[in-house]
């Protein structure tokens, strides 16, 4: 079992390999073209898969053998959480993670393949301008914010004006300051039908964005100390697992109008 285990989690390359095939048999310039890898590359892996009857090969097509399609059934939640961490274990390590409730860390998973975006220090409070080009017209959008981001109030008033069912949950310091400083653009989130949310509660996110197309994460440091990375997924279930934490924190905020 040891060896099994060895085989599959102590190369990431025979792991893609495995995880690929459970889409369904491919040749060698599939996988190569898949996995964006050459022949010496990918050629060992395969032996050793095939060697340890994970894969078996009919001419020039490879596919998983009936213990393969066992255990590529029971890896692929876990090759997703893997996925999540791997390259950004420091941030989740170094990060309070109190905010996500515990049935939303046991789902994880779902967040799939993440990059962890760096803006530059001289714009560490504007709203990411790659990111701000996928919002021109969601059909939704949902977010957080713990902290002022001068950008964003109208992104969510552009966004609705253009259709979007808009949700806005906002710390409560945050809200007051929108409300008698920033008077024009909360009136035109009022105007176009922003449902706003108060959020009084200690224990928060820095901020999370959910659309259409993408989830957007941030977390305060494990001392409460502001960083501006954030984590980015484009992954289908990675937004279901931002619409259940946006559902979570409007559970527990007060609507505003």
């Amino acid at each position: 079992m040891s060896g099994l285990i060895d085989l599959i989690f102590f190369s990431e390359k025979r792991r893609e390999i495995l995880v690929l095939l459970t889409k369904g048999p491919k040749n060698i310039d599939e996988i190569k073209k898949e996995l964006q890898g050459d022949t010496v590359s990918i050629m060992p892996q395969l032996k050793r898969l095939k060697e340890m009857d994970i894969i078996f090969q009919k001419e020039d097509i490879y596919e998983l053998s009936d213990i393969g399609k066992i255990i590529g059934e029971k890896i692929l939640p876990l090759n997703d959480l893997l996925q999540v961490f791997e390259g950004n274990n420091d941030y989740w390590s170094k990060h309070d993670r109190r905010p996500i409730p515990e049935h939303l860390m046991k789902k994880i998973h779902m967040l799939g393949k993440c990059k962890l975006n760096e803006p530059e220090l001289d714009h560490i409070f504007e709203f990411p301008k790659d990111l701000k080009e996928l919002l021109v017209r969601p059909r939704r959008l949902r977010s957080f914010y713990s902290f002022f981001c001068p950008d964003c109030p109208e992104i969510q008033a552009t966004c609705a004006k253009n259709g979007a069912k808009v949700d806005l949950i906002l710390d409560e310091k945050v809200y007051i300051r929108l409300k008698n400083d920033f008077k024009n653009i909360y009136g035109l989130l009022l105007e176009n039908n922003v449902s706003l949310y108060i959020y009084r509660g200690e224990i928060k996110p820095s901020s999370f964005i959910v659309s259409d197309e993408l989830m957007v994460l941030k977390l305060f440091g494990k001392e409460g100390e502001f960083d501006h990375r954030k984590l980015v997924s484009f992954n289908s279930s990675a937004i279901e697992w931002g619409n259940e934490l946006a559902d979570y924190y409007i559970g527990l905020s007060e609507k505003a109008n």
